[in-house]
């Protein structure tokens, strides 16, 4: 059963077009789906490479029940509205982070390897939730009808 579906995700992102990958992230807390998160992924990037593979699962791990890790700096001069995920362990290669306001100071991020193109306001709500480790993407994979 494992192979077969291993065989189809494989088919599926085979016949994607690379330059328009888009992904989805489904945040939870509080006992409820409270949306979806839509990237889009830059084309042929290790980065984005492994995000679309832990978004499928296809290595057999992946992003769902993963939970968020922290905001920068929240409740404090400057909070950046960064929201930082991992997905356990020491595993700090599966890290990443999504801005959702201007950096004061205009501090850029070298690695960027997605764009938010929807559900940003759900990930300002996560952020603005009174404990961010309770936030849990239940859920994530490719969208394929774009």
């Amino acid at each position: 059963m494992a192979a077969d579906r291993e065989k189809m995700v494989s088919e599926v992102l085979g016949a994607m077009d690379p330059s328009s990958t888009l992904v989805q992230l489904h945040l939870a807390w509080g006992g409820s789906t409270r949306g979806r998160v839509h990237i889009r992924l830059s084309p042929n990037t290790p980065a984005a490479q492994q995000f679309k593979l832990l978004c499928t699962g296809q290595t057999g791990v992946s992003y769902r029940n993963t939970k968020l890790h922290r905001v920068v700096d929240k409740g404090r001069p400057g909070e950046a509205g960064a929201v930082l995920w991992w997905s356990g362990g020491a595993a700090t290669d599966a890290q990443f982070v999504i801005v959702t306001r201007d950096w004061e100071g205009g501090r850029v991020f070298s690695n960027v390897f997605g764009e938010v193109v929807s559900g940003l306001e759900v990930v300002r709500a996560a952020a603005n939730h009174s404990d961010i480790t309770q936030v849990t993407v239940v859920d994530c994979g490719i969208v394929l009808n774009q």
